[in-house]
């Protein structure tokens, strides 16, 4: 008894699934432009019941994805991937951040060095009749 669940055991482990989970989240249906997940479409309904056939079959998540871009195109993936052409759908809007970010400090820097530094006022100089008018203030408090 033993040896026979061992050696039907072998088969199952060599058979890692996929998960249909993951898989609705990875994939968009054509009809609604939603995920696999949340649609309920007839094509998603469709596209749910082949990605399970492909998990019964023991295909892997990347041969069910492939299989998928081949029948419909990139445009499938909720995700572009990150090789080839669509690594440049990562790279644009993270590069365009970064050139953003870098331009502002620039400018800000710029900015700071460019302002007029504040001048101190130079005190206002008393006229002979005004100093002579402050010393006659002054005499009257130091009676």
């Amino acid at each position: 008894m033993a040896a026979a669940a061992l050696a039907l055991a072998a088969p199952a482990a060599a058979c890692t699934h996929a998960s249909q989970g993951r898989l609705e989240t990875l994939l968009v249906c054509p009809s609604c432009h939603t995920t696999l997940d949340q649609s309920d479409s007839d094509v998603a309904r469709e596209m749910k019941a082949e990605v399970k056939q492909r998990i019964a079959a023991c295909q892997t998540e990347k041969q069910i994805l492939d299989a998928m871009v081949d029948e419909f195109g990139p445009t499938i993936l909720s995700t572009p991937r990150t090789s080839g052409f669509d690594l440049l759908a990562w790279v644009i809007p993270l590069g365009g951040a970064a050139a953003a970010a870098a331009a502002l400090a620039v400018g800000a820097r710029a900015w700071s060095r460019t302002r007029p530094a504040p001048r101190a006022e130079a005190p206002a100089l008393l006229g002979a009749e005004d100093e002579r008018r402050v010393d006659e203030a002054l005499e009257r408090f130091d009676d």
